[in-house]
């Protein structure tokens, strides 16, 4: 095999059909001094070995083999040259960084999972205590059983289609903005519930509310992962998983207390100032999501010294819009090309 090297193109010379690979067909030398091999034609000129380093054999039954050429075209335009960074830009956690999530301390890694159960657990009991208020909402509107369960077939539609908006996004822009967002809508979204004049009003709004709590649905698991190690992770989930578990289960319990006494509105006024306590509490934590809190470090970090260099492995590279095309399409892509055997 010969290598020459030309001003745009490298050219490799190879043998057009293989040959036995005994190892007498091929011989080296090695050179004493620095332990390098050479090919046996080698004649100990360094210039020769530099600019035309060859592997050639030298059995003379294979002088005649007849050898093709690839020339190769240097682009100049390789992707991994120009997505390249200095390492010593790249903004990462030290070890031992306060702002890394998994080294807060045991006590406040606690109330956050606390917070986060408390708030699903507010989400996931709104699709339940509604149907303790279903008798009154017929009293009221003269409207079937039949109609007044769609209250519930809605919220729980706008749960399926939330999660797959919401928690992609949180993978963008960070858990901490979705939060706060999706959860102030579901709170001004309860109002229109609870102030309702006809049916097709409360079907409408308890989608939509549904659709801004699914975030805590979907994301709070990931807020949990955020903050522990992988050894304790079950007993994270655990804890975690004692309000939304039981959620559908003291909703129809606190729906029936609270028909029964103030009347079906107050089913929803009950929610809008348990999730008005939540909002304030999820609000308060602060952003937990790696990725985005290194992506925000390295923006800050540019921004303050005016050097471009400085970068983290997670900065995004796409559009805004061909991004949210993909994260958006995941679920669908991985639910038919992936599914559970």
């Amino acid at each position: 095999m010969t290598l020459g090297k030309a001003d745009d193109k490298t050219t490799v010379a190879i043998p057009s059909s293989p040959t036995s690979t005994n190892s007498d067909d091929v011989h080296s030398i090695a050179d004493s001094h620095d332990g390098r091999f050479y090919p046996s034609e080698y004649n100990g000129d360094p210039a020769e070995l530099q600019l035309t380093p060859h592997i050639s054999r030298a059995n003379s039954a294979h002088a005649g083999k007849s050898y093709a050429e690839i020339t190769l075209h240097r682009t100049r335009t390789s992707g991994t040259n120009a997505t390249t960074h200095d390492p010593d830009f790249e903004v990462d956690f030290a070890e031992d960084d306060k702002g890394n999530p998994h080294l807060w301390p045991l006590w406040y890694k606690s109330l956050i999972i606390t917070i986060m159960s408390f708030g699903t657990t507010t989400v996931v009991l709104y699709s339940t205590s509604y149907t303790s208020a279903i008798p009154g909402l017929m009293s009221s509107f003269g409207i079937s059983e039949l109609v007044g369960v769609l209250g519930v077939t809605t919220y729980l539609i706008g749960m399926a289609t939330g999660s797959i908006v919401l928690a992609p996004l949180s993978e963008m822009y960070g858990r901490r903005p979705i939060y706060i967002i999706a959860l102030f809508l579901f709170v001004v979204l309860t109002l229109p519930a609870a102030l309702a004049r006809n049916m097709e009003t409360i079907l409408i709004v308890r989608f939509f509310g549904a659709f801004a709590a699914s975030a805590l649905i979907s994301n709070a698991p990931g807020s949990v992962n955020d903050v522990v190690d992988e050894d304790h992770r079950a007993l994270a989930f655990s804890v975690w998983s004692i309000g939304p578990m039981n959620g559908p289960v003291i909703g129809p319990v606190v729906g029936g207390f609270v028909f029964e006494y103030l009347g079906w509105r107050w089913t929803n006024w009950i929610v809008t100032i348990v999730s008005g306590i939540a909002w304030v509490f999820v609000s308060s934590i602060p952003e937990t999501y790696a990725p985005a809190i290194l992506r925000k470090r390295a923006a800050r970090k540019r921004k303050e010294t005016g050097d471009d260099r400085y970068w983290s492995r997670y900065d995004e590279t796409q559009e805004l819009w061909p991004l949210l095309r993909v994260n958006l399409s995941r679920p669908f892509t991985m639910t038919v090309t992936e599914p559970i055997l």
